[in-house]
């Protein structure tokens, strides 16, 4: 302490104040103290990590310098990822530490030495619901899933990492398929500080064009921490403000993201995204088979239906005219034998005569006849001319 006074006030050097600063937080924060905030300003650790722990109070960020010097940073990456989380900027922590005043500074940071991950992930847990809840409330989580998959969908913007391990099987399958797919393919970062924006980015992109039928949005297995940018609210306005239908294969094994729950159809892993749009186009094969089908089957009946009618028919006109013939010939064979039944002759050989009179006309009463009028009979053989000698009447 220094042995300067003025006006009964001691007078330090710097380094001396400094040095009192130092031991009065030592000695108030002895043994160290839990401390909660959210991260800011958090750079790739090399090899230490520092950020700012802060907190909104009254619409002011209070913060809090922080390190994470490398020793102690292995331990605490390590407690995340058994959890599959990793320190990043937005990301609320609870940490343990000591409070320390770096002289040649003027500085106070918060050296950390531990950190407690069930805080981390009920934080998640709830930053998560809060933004679910708000999605559904707006109607965001409908907005995608109205949209109308095109019966064939052939024409496929991807988004994804084109190294991912993930993509490449979902490559696969299409290609394996044997349908024309016509693949747009995206680039870009699904983990990491920059992966929302190269999403967000991409959705737009793919979502301005008008030769693409669906997007896939595809990552693959991974942490909670990896997979952590799907459920950011940036992607999920993304997805719902899409104009085309988005399907994501994301690959979370237990719990859907936020992405998924505003994409239009989730699957689980980039595989079963792409079999998802293999079904498609094999549903619509199908139904034109399906159709193909029932018009040879109609087709076939139709013909069916028109042979037996022709048979009919052929039959009608081979048999018809065989029956009026019948008909006409047992008509003409009955007009014969009345002909034949009427024909004088067979008349006459039952013992009838025709007498004609001398002009040739048939005597048909004896009025017609005079005394000395001759006139000839004919019989079924000959004939006899006679006079008359009387007549009775």
């Amino acid at each position: 302490m220094s042995s300067e006074m003025i006006e009964g006030r001691p007078v330090f050097t710097v380094s001396a104040f400094g040095n009192i600063i130092k031991g009065l937080v030592s000695e108030a924060f002895l043994g160290g103290v839990w401390v909660e905030g959210e991260i800011q300003g958090a750079k790739p650790a090399k090899p230490h990590m520092y950020f700012s722990l802060a907190e909104k109070v009254d619409d002011v960020d209070v913060k809090i310098d922080v390190a994470i010097f490398a020793g102690v940073l292995r331990s605490v990456n390590a407690k995340l990822r058994e959890q599959g989380l990793e320190l990043k900027n937005g990301m609320k922590v609870r940490v343990f530490g000591v409070l320390d005043f770096y002289a040649p500074r003027g500085s106070l940071t918060f050296k950390v030495s531990d950190i407690d991950t069930r805080f981390s992930l009920g934080e998640l847990a709830l930053q998560r619901e809060a933004l679910l809840r708000k999605l559904i409330e707006n109607g965001m989580t409908e907005l995608n899933k109205a949209l109308e998959v095109p019966i064939v969908p052939l024409r496929l913007g991807v988004i994804s990492s084109e190294t991912a391990a993930g993509w490449a099987d979902a490559r696969k399958h299409l290609a394996e398929s044997g349908f024309g797919f016509q693949i747009s393919f995206v680039d870009c970062r699904v983990q990491g500080d920059q992966a929302v924006s190269m999403v967000v980015r991409a959705l737009e992109i793919l979502g301005e064009r008008t030769d693409i039928d669906v997007i896939l949005l595809m990552r693959g297995g991974g942490s909670k921490g990896d997979l952590a940018a799907f459920d950011d609210e940036a992607i999920a306005l993304a997805i719902a403000r899409c104009p085309l239908p988005v399907f994501t294969g994301i690959g979370h094994e237990v719990d859907r993201s936020i992405a998924d729950e505003v994409a239009h159809t989730a699957c689980k892993t980039p595989t079963a995204c792409a079999d998802e749009i293999i079904g498609y186009v094999a549903e619509f094969l199908e139904a034109i088979a399906d159709a193909a089908h029932d018009l040879q089957r109609q087709t076939q009946q139709v013909l069916e239906r028109s042979r037996t009618r022709l048979t009919v028919n052929l039959d009608r006109l081979c048999r018809v005219p065989v029956l009026q013939l019948e008909r006409h010939a047992q008509r003409l064979d009955s007009i014969t034998e009345r002909v034949r039944l009427l024909d004088p002759v067979n008349t006459m050989a039952k013992g009838w005569s025709i007498t004609r009179a001398a002009n040739g006309d048939i005597v048909r009463d004896a009025a017609s006849l005079s005394v000395g009028q001759e006139m000839t009979t004919t019989f079924a053989s000959g004939s006899a001319t006679s006079t008359i000698k009387e007549t009775h009447i």
